[in-house]
């Protein structure tokens, strides 16, 4: 049924009025110089001539660490590779984060009355100091666990981020779980599009509609290995089997940003400033010598053999010129003593944008004194500490989480499945601590809280980064073997006590209370 007819009448002529052209858009009124309520507004919002450097585009950083990653990993490690305050970064990095013996595995397994389960404790921190020795832990058989920590945070510091897959199965080791670190460069960073549903791929890690991480698209091979034969090909890794490490700093970061990211510039132009500087210093302790002619024919006077009046000399050589030649001394007197104080500022700044100090960047301490240490130690720890806390939420806790049921599978640990989620949540970790500046001052402030009660000591023992467990296991064993040699056991060192003042003297005074005649009156 038709519910409209269509009319096959001519359609009616419509007449068009010519629109009259819109008045010019008067410019807003300038503000008055001497301020008032009309021009409260973010000055710093606006660019300008003197405060230049950024647009007012509106790009997000995660799309502008999307487009620019590559040129920060590049600087990054050429900075890594030919700067020595990069290089020095780095071997800090590792050094405060991770530390001589890692980043270590402490359980705290409770029953039901909250009793610590020592014999359940001590068999999983063993069975993962096992695993962790040289050659077992990874894929090439390579490195160790704690070797794994080193690689994991030279990429941190480096690239911003790291990547370790993770292989399962009775191939891999008694075991059956091994580690593999993955570089950078075989994460496929071009590759951002749509997918159905509202996923996406973003630099060649795919998410869901929630910002979720599905899978990870690597490349078999980085793009300049070509000794291996075959071509590239790209593989789709589920994220189960990856654990992406990062330090997180934006909402929803998907990459890594380098540390050095502020720094990378001032560290350039500071590198090739030392190299003039150096050229320079170079030249003016050759010690050179010119000889400038002084008639306008540009020969010498005197005979026709003479070419160049003197081209070495010895110690001890006096030689006359020839007529006309006169000596010009080339003596440059930079670099001069305005480099130290130049220097010392740009490598504050360079300090400062990675986070340290300059004296612990530098290894200078000549102008350093003991309070600005202590304040400048304590700043870094709490950095440092911020950043172990970085590494092992992303590196370990989730390596521990894959690793536990193929230990227990293998048989290598011999505990119930049942207990594994019991066993997840009661892991810690302890990363290194640090000796103290002042360790009198400081053992002295730990007894006195401790005697208030307002610390403990397994809090004083974590301080300093040992396990409380483990120091009341040595101090145990250091007892037994001391009878069991026969030896007298020490006494308790004693209790630390603050020294007594010394008494003041008193001044004789007359009877109006000032001092004898002669003496010196306070003011």
């Amino acid at each position: 049924m038709r519910l409209f007819r269509r009319s096959r009448a001519a359609p009616p002529v419509v007449r068009v009025e010519p629109v009259p052209p819109a008045p010019p858009i008067a410019s807003p009124p300038k503000p008055p110089k001497g301020g008032g309520a009309g021009v409260r507004s973010f000055a710093a919002a606006r660019p300008d001539r003197l405060a230049s450097g950024f647009g007012l585009g509106q790009v997000s950083p995660r799309e502008e660490l999307r487009r620019e990653v590559r040129g920060l990993v590049q600087h990054s490690r050429h900075a890594a590779q030919n700067f020595d305050f990069a290089r020095s970064y780095e071997m800090l990095f590792r050094r405060h984060v991770i530390g001589p013996n890692g980043i270590r595995l402490q359980m705290d397994m409770r029953d039901a009355d909250d009793k610590r389960l020592p014999k359940i404790n001590r068999a999983v921190e063993w069975c993962w100091d096992r695993w962790g020795r040289m050659g077992r832990p990874t894929v090439c058989g390579g490195l160790s666990w704690w070797g794994v920590q080193c690689v994991v945070a030279t990429a941190l510091a480096r690239e911003g981020a790291a990547l370790v897959r993770l292989h399962r199965g009775r191939s891999r080791g008694k075991w059956w779980f091994q580690v593999e670190p993955l570089a950078l460069d075989l994460l496929d960073l071009d590759l951002t599009q749509p997918l159905a549903g509202g996923a996406f791929i973003e630099s060649g890690i795919e998410f869901d509609g929630n910002d979720r991480t599905l899978a990870y698209h690597l490349w078999s091979d980085p793009p300049d290995v070509g000794f291996r034969g075959g071509y590239r090909r790209r593989i789709r890794v589920p994220a189960d089997q990856i654990v992406k490490v990062l330090v997180p700093e934006e909402i929803a970061q998907a990459l890594g940003i380098p540390r050095s990211v502020t720094a990378l510039r001032l560290m350039n132009m500071s590198e090739k400033y030392q190299e003039s500087a150096m050229a320079a210093a170079h030249y003016g302790a050759a010690a050179m010598v010119f000889f400038e002619q002084e008639n306008a024919s540009g020969e010498l006077s005197g005979s026709a053999d003479v070419t160049v009046p003197i081209d070495e000399i010895e110690a001890g050589t006096m030689a006359a010129l020839p007529p006309g030649v006169k000596v010009s001394n080339f003596a440059p007197t930079y670099p001069a003593a305005a480099i130290e104080p130049f220097m010392r500022s740009m490598n504050t700044t360079i300090a400062s944008g990675l986070g340290v100090s300059a004296e612990t960047l530098t290894a200078d301490l000549s102008r350093a004194t003991f309070s600005a240490l202590k304040a400048g130690k304590s700043e870094e720890r709490e950095e440092w500490r911020m950043l172990q806390r970085a590494v092992f939420e992303g590196l370990h806790g989730r390596v521990f989480a894959a690793w536990l049921p193929a230990a227990i599978m293998s048989g290598q640990l011999p505990l119930s499945l049942d207990l594994m989620e019991d066993l997840v949540d009661a892991a810690g970790w302890r990363p290194r601590g640090w000796e103290s500046v002042n360790p009198k001052d400081d053992a002295m402030a730990a007894e006195i809280e401790l005697r208030l009660g307002i610390k403990s000591r397994r809090e004083i023992v974590a301080d300093r980064g040992r396990d409380f467990d483990d120091v009341c296991a040595e101090r145990a064993a250091d007892e037994e073997a001391v009878r069991e040699y026969g030896l007298t056991p020490e006494a308790p060192p004693p209790a630390f006590t603050a020294a007594p003042a010394a008494p003041v003297e008193a001044k004789p005074t007359d009877a109006e209370g000032d001092p004898p005649e002669g003496e010196p009156k306070e003011v």
